[in-house]
Protein backbone atom coordinates (compact mmCIF):
# COMPACT_ATOMS: atom_id res chain seq x y z
CA UNK A 1 0.00 0.00 0.00
CA UNK A 2 2.88 2.42 1.00
CA UNK A 3 4.61 1.54 -2.06
CA UNK A 4 1.49 2.21 -3.65
CA UNK A 5 0.46 5.46 -2.40
CA UNK A 6 4.21 6.71 -3.58
CA UNK A 7 3.97 5.62 -7.04
CA UNK A 8 0.47 7.80 -6.99
CA UNK A 9 2.16 10.58 -5.19
CA UNK A 10 5.40 10.50 -8.15
CA UNK A 11 2.53 10.23 -11.01
CA UNK A 12 0.85 13.17 -9.66
CA UNK A 13 3.76 15.25 -9.45
CA UNK A 14 4.79 14.83 -12.63
CA UNK A 15 1.64 15.29 -13.96
CA UNK A 16 1.59 18.75 -12.44
CA UNK A 17 5.08 20.30 -12.95
CA UNK A 18 4.22 18.93 -16.94
CA UNK A 19 1.37 20.73 -17.06
CA UNK A 20 3.15 24.03 -15.23
CA UNK A 21 6.08 23.51 -17.59
CA UNK A 22 3.25 24.07 -20.66
CA UNK A 23 1.04 26.70 -19.03
CA UNK A 24 4.91 28.81 -18.57
CA UNK A 25 5.78 27.12 -22.20
CA UNK A 26 3.04 27.88 -24.14
CA UNK A 27 0.65 30.82 -22.55
CA UNK A 28 2.14 33.39 -25.38
CA UNK A 29 0.70 31.08 -27.45
CA UNK A 30 -2.76 31.08 -25.40
CA UNK A 31 -2.67 34.62 -25.25
CA UNK A 32 -1.61 36.09 -28.13
CA UNK A 33 -2.98 35.59 -31.55
CA UNK A 34 -0.71 37.40 -34.42
CA UNK A 35 -2.09 37.36 -38.33
CA UNK A 36 -0.61 39.21 -40.78
CA UNK A 37 -2.14 42.28 -43.20
CA UNK A 38 -2.70 41.54 -46.72
CA UNK A 39 -1.83 43.89 -49.36
CA UNK A 40 -5.83 45.31 -50.29
CA UNK A 41 -6.18 45.86 -46.58
CA UNK A 42 -2.88 48.08 -46.43
CA UNK A 43 -3.83 49.69 -49.76
CA UNK A 44 -7.31 50.20 -48.92
CA UNK A 45 -5.95 52.57 -45.87
CA UNK A 46 -3.28 54.45 -48.20
CA UNK A 47 -6.69 55.15 -50.78
CA UNK A 48 -8.03 56.92 -47.85
CA UNK A 49 -5.00 58.88 -47.08
CA UNK A 50 -3.26 56.78 -44.34
CA UNK A 51 0.34 56.52 -43.89
CA UNK A 52 2.25 54.40 -42.00
CA UNK A 53 4.14 55.49 -39.19
CA UNK A 54 7.40 53.35 -39.00
CA UNK A 55 9.76 53.50 -35.93
CA UNK A 56 12.28 50.82 -34.64
CA UNK A 57 12.30 49.14 -31.44
CA UNK A 58 14.39 46.10 -29.83
CA UNK A 59 12.04 44.20 -31.71
CA UNK A 60 12.70 45.46 -34.92
CA UNK A 61 10.06 47.91 -37.11
CA UNK A 62 7.12 48.74 -35.63
CA UNK A 63 4.42 50.16 -38.48
CA UNK A 64 1.34 51.82 -37.34
CA UNK A 65 -1.21 53.30 -39.53
CA UNK A 66 -2.13 56.91 -39.42
CA UNK A 67 -5.33 58.31 -40.59
CA UNK A 68 -6.33 61.77 -41.07
CA UNK A 69 -9.81 63.68 -40.46
CA UNK A 70 -12.01 63.25 -42.84
CA UNK A 71 -13.12 66.98 -42.42
CA UNK A 72 -9.32 68.39 -43.04
CA UNK A 73 -7.35 65.36 -44.07
CA UNK A 74 -4.41 67.89 -44.58
CA UNK A 75 -3.91 69.38 -41.39
CA UNK A 76 -3.30 68.25 -38.14
CA UNK A 77 -6.45 67.48 -36.04
CA UNK A 78 -8.90 68.79 -33.86
CA UNK A 79 -8.30 65.49 -31.87
CA UNK A 80 -6.42 62.01 -32.50
CA UNK A 81 -7.82 58.47 -31.16
CA UNK A 82 -5.29 55.18 -30.50
CA UNK A 83 -7.07 52.64 -31.81
CA UNK A 84 -5.85 49.51 -30.35
CA UNK A 85 -7.38 45.31 -31.05
CA UNK A 86 -7.90 42.55 -29.42
CA UNK A 87 -5.14 39.67 -29.16
CA UNK A 88 -6.89 37.93 -32.26
CA UNK A 89 -7.39 40.92 -34.39
CA UNK A 90 -5.47 43.87 -36.13
CA UNK A 91 -6.07 47.60 -35.47
CA UNK A 92 -6.92 48.21 -39.39
CA UNK A 93 -10.21 45.90 -37.99
CA UNK A 94 -11.48 48.50 -36.73
CA UNK A 95 -10.70 51.36 -39.79
CA UNK A 96 -14.10 50.96 -41.24
CA UNK A 97 -16.10 52.46 -38.17
CA UNK A 98 -14.30 55.71 -38.25
CA UNK A 99 -17.08 57.02 -41.18
CA UNK A 100 -19.80 56.55 -38.13
CA UNK A 101 -17.61 58.64 -36.01
CA UNK A 102 -17.43 62.41 -35.62
CA UNK A 103 -15.51 63.66 -39.07
CA UNK A 104 -12.88 65.92 -37.23
CA UNK A 105 -11.32 62.38 -35.86
CA UNK A 106 -7.92 61.31 -37.03
CA UNK A 107 -6.66 57.92 -35.92
CA UNK A 108 -3.37 56.06 -35.17
CA UNK A 109 -3.88 52.26 -35.63
CA UNK A 110 -1.46 50.70 -33.45
CA UNK A 111 -0.47 47.07 -33.72
CA UNK A 112 1.76 44.59 -31.86
CA UNK A 113 5.30 43.48 -31.96
CA UNK A 114 4.99 40.32 -34.20
CA UNK A 115 1.04 41.55 -36.02
CA UNK A 116 0.37 42.95 -38.62
CA UNK A 117 3.40 44.63 -40.72
CA UNK A 118 5.66 44.52 -36.84
CA UNK A 119 8.47 42.47 -36.75
CA UNK A 120 9.05 40.95 -32.91
CA UNK A 121 7.03 39.22 -30.26
CA UNK A 122 4.25 40.39 -28.60
CA UNK A 123 4.69 40.47 -24.70
CA UNK A 124 3.38 43.98 -22.47
CA UNK A 125 7.45 45.37 -22.19
CA UNK A 126 7.89 45.20 -25.59
CA UNK A 127 4.09 46.42 -26.61
CA UNK A 128 5.31 49.43 -24.19
CA UNK A 129 8.52 50.05 -25.88
CA UNK A 130 6.12 50.50 -29.21
CA UNK A 131 4.17 52.94 -27.46
CA UNK A 132 6.84 55.36 -26.03
CA UNK A 133 8.79 55.12 -29.94
CA UNK A 134 5.12 55.87 -31.33
CA UNK A 135 4.96 58.93 -28.81
CA UNK A 136 7.97 60.49 -29.99
CA UNK A 137 6.81 59.77 -34.11
CA UNK A 138 3.48 61.45 -33.08
CA UNK A 139 5.31 64.64 -31.60
CA UNK A 140 7.60 64.78 -35.16
CA UNK A 141 4.61 63.77 -37.52
CA UNK A 142 2.35 66.09 -36.24
CA UNK A 143 3.85 68.76 -35.07
CA UNK A 144 3.08 68.64 -31.58
CA UNK A 145 4.61 69.03 -28.31
CA UNK A 146 3.68 66.50 -24.97
CA UNK A 147 1.59 68.86 -24.02
CA UNK A 148 -0.76 69.40 -27.20
CA UNK A 149 -0.61 65.47 -27.49
CA UNK A 150 -1.93 64.89 -24.00
CA UNK A 151 -4.59 67.67 -24.52
CA UNK A 152 -5.30 66.16 -27.86
CA UNK A 153 -5.42 62.52 -28.21
CA UNK A 154 -7.16 59.60 -26.76
CA UNK A 155 -7.42 56.01 -26.61
CA UNK A 156 -10.00 53.56 -27.85
CA UNK A 157 -9.46 49.84 -26.85
CA UNK A 158 -11.08 46.49 -27.38
CA UNK A 159 -10.68 43.29 -25.21
CA UNK A 160 -6.71 42.85 -24.68
CA UNK A 161 -6.40 46.30 -26.56
CA UNK A 162 -8.12 48.02 -23.88
CA UNK A 163 -4.71 47.27 -21.35
CA UNK A 164 -3.35 48.51 -23.62
CA UNK A 165 -4.86 51.75 -24.78
CA UNK A 166 -4.69 52.16 -20.93
CA UNK A 167 -1.05 51.74 -20.91
CA UNK A 168 -0.55 53.68 -23.74
CA UNK A 169 -2.40 56.91 -21.88
CA UNK A 170 -0.36 56.42 -19.41
CA UNK A 171 2.85 56.54 -21.89
CA UNK A 172 1.74 59.53 -23.10
CA UNK A 173 0.07 60.94 -20.44
CA UNK A 174 -3.71 61.41 -21.99
CA UNK A 175 -6.81 61.76 -20.07
CA UNK A 176 -9.80 60.36 -22.49
CA UNK A 177 -10.37 56.09 -22.93
CA UNK A 178 -13.37 54.36 -24.77
CA UNK A 179 -12.58 50.94 -23.38
CA UNK A 180 -14.76 47.88 -25.10
CA UNK A 181 -15.14 45.22 -23.17
CA UNK A 182 -12.43 45.64 -20.84
CA UNK A 183 -11.28 42.77 -17.96
CA UNK A 184 -9.53 43.85 -14.67
CA UNK A 185 -6.41 41.81 -14.79
CA UNK A 186 -5.46 38.80 -17.07
CA UNK A 187 -4.30 36.94 -14.29
CA UNK A 188 -8.20 37.50 -13.29
CA UNK A 189 -8.83 36.84 -16.55
CA UNK A 190 -6.23 33.29 -16.23
CA UNK A 191 -8.28 32.30 -13.08
CA UNK A 192 -11.42 31.90 -14.77
CA UNK A 193 -9.89 29.03 -17.10
CA UNK A 194 -7.24 27.62 -14.82
CA UNK A 195 -8.51 28.70 -10.78
CA UNK A 196 -6.06 29.08 -8.47
CA UNK A 197 -3.23 28.70 -7.73
CA UNK A 198 -2.33 28.21 -11.93
CA UNK A 199 -3.65 31.63 -12.56
CA UNK A 200 -0.67 33.28 -10.57
CA UNK A 201 1.75 31.43 -13.32
CA UNK A 202 0.82 34.35 -15.65
CA UNK A 203 3.68 36.06 -16.68
CA UNK A 204 1.99 38.97 -18.42
CA UNK A 205 1.01 41.47 -16.24
CA UNK A 206 -1.94 43.46 -18.31
CA UNK A 207 -3.66 45.19 -15.39
CA UNK A 208 -6.23 47.91 -15.88
CA UNK A 209 -7.14 48.23 -12.24
CA UNK A 210 -3.44 49.26 -11.98
CA UNK A 211 -4.12 51.80 -15.26
CA UNK A 212 -7.39 53.19 -13.95
CA UNK A 213 -5.66 54.44 -10.65
CA UNK A 214 -2.85 55.74 -12.66
CA UNK A 215 -5.53 57.34 -15.21
CA UNK A 216 -7.42 58.86 -12.05
CA UNK A 217 -4.47 60.49 -10.84
CA UNK A 218 -4.12 62.78 -13.98
CA UNK A 219 -7.68 63.08 -13.27
CA UNK A 220 -8.58 61.62 -16.78
CA UNK A 221 -12.14 59.97 -17.38
CA UNK A 222 -12.67 56.31 -19.46
CA UNK A 223 -16.20 55.29 -20.83
CA UNK A 224 -16.46 51.35 -20.45
CA UNK A 225 -18.64 49.88 -22.84
CA UNK A 226 -19.78 46.04 -22.53
CA UNK A 227 -22.00 43.92 -23.66
CA UNK A 228 -24.24 41.75 -21.70
CA UNK A 229 -23.76 38.63 -23.50
CA UNK A 230 -19.80 38.46 -23.72
CA UNK A 231 -18.80 35.22 -23.84
CA UNK A 232 -15.28 36.32 -23.75
CA UNK A 233 -14.79 38.53 -20.88
CA UNK A 234 -17.81 38.61 -18.47
CA UNK A 235 -19.89 42.22 -18.10
CA UNK A 236 -18.98 41.95 -14.50
CA UNK A 237 -15.51 43.27 -14.94
CA UNK A 238 -16.47 46.34 -16.40
CA UNK A 239 -18.68 46.56 -13.27
CA UNK A 240 -16.24 46.10 -11.16
CA UNK A 241 -13.78 48.37 -12.84
CA UNK A 242 -16.86 50.93 -12.84
CA UNK A 243 -17.43 50.00 -8.59
CA UNK A 244 -13.30 50.65 -8.17
CA UNK A 245 -13.22 54.09 -9.77
CA UNK A 246 -16.66 55.50 -9.84
CA UNK A 247 -15.74 59.16 -10.55
CA UNK A 248 -12.98 58.25 -13.14
CA UNK A 249 -15.24 55.82 -15.31
CA UNK A 250 -19.28 55.80 -17.01
CA UNK A 251 -19.65 51.96 -17.51
CA UNK A 252 -22.40 51.79 -20.96
CA UNK A 253 -24.35 48.24 -21.14
CA UNK A 254 -24.98 47.04 -24.48
CA UNK A 255 -28.18 44.71 -24.64
CA UNK A 256 -27.67 41.09 -26.46
CA UNK A 257 -23.57 42.60 -27.43
CA UNK A 258 -21.66 39.43 -27.26
CA UNK A 259 -17.68 40.00 -27.49
CA UNK A 260 -16.97 39.97 -30.78
CA UNK A 261 -19.66 42.11 -32.33
CA UNK A 262 -19.69 45.10 -29.67
CA UNK A 263 -18.13 47.28 -32.40
CA UNK A 264 -21.05 46.68 -34.81
CA UNK A 265 -23.94 46.92 -32.12
CA UNK A 266 -22.11 49.80 -30.17
CA UNK A 267 -20.93 51.88 -32.98
CA UNK A 268 -23.17 54.83 -32.13
CA UNK A 269 -22.16 54.53 -28.39
CA UNK A 270 -18.92 54.35 -28.77
CA UNK A 271 -19.25 57.47 -31.51
CA UNK A 272 -20.98 59.67 -28.49
CA UNK A 273 -18.60 58.35 -25.82
CA UNK A 274 -15.54 59.13 -28.05
CA UNK A 275 -17.36 63.15 -28.66
CA UNK A 276 -18.02 63.15 -25.36
CA UNK A 277 -14.55 62.99 -24.36
CA UNK A 278 -12.61 64.51 -27.05
CA UNK A 279 -14.41 68.22 -25.87
CA UNK A 280 -15.54 68.88 -29.49
CA UNK A 281 -19.07 68.18 -28.54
Amino acid sequence: MKAFLLRLLRTLTISLVALIATLLGFQHKLIYHPRKYDDGEVKWLEELGGKRWEVTTSQGRQTAFYLPSIAAPSTPPQFLWLVTGGNGSLALDYAEHRRRWDQRFAYLFIDYPGYGLCEGTPTPANIQETLAALHTKAQTELGWTAEELSQRSGVLGHSLGSAVALMAAEEWKLRSAVLCTPFTTLTDMARLLLGTPLCHLNRHHFDNLRTLASLQQRKGRAILIHGTEDEVIPVRMSEELHARFPETTQFIEIPNAMHNDIYHLASEQIGQAMLKLSGLE
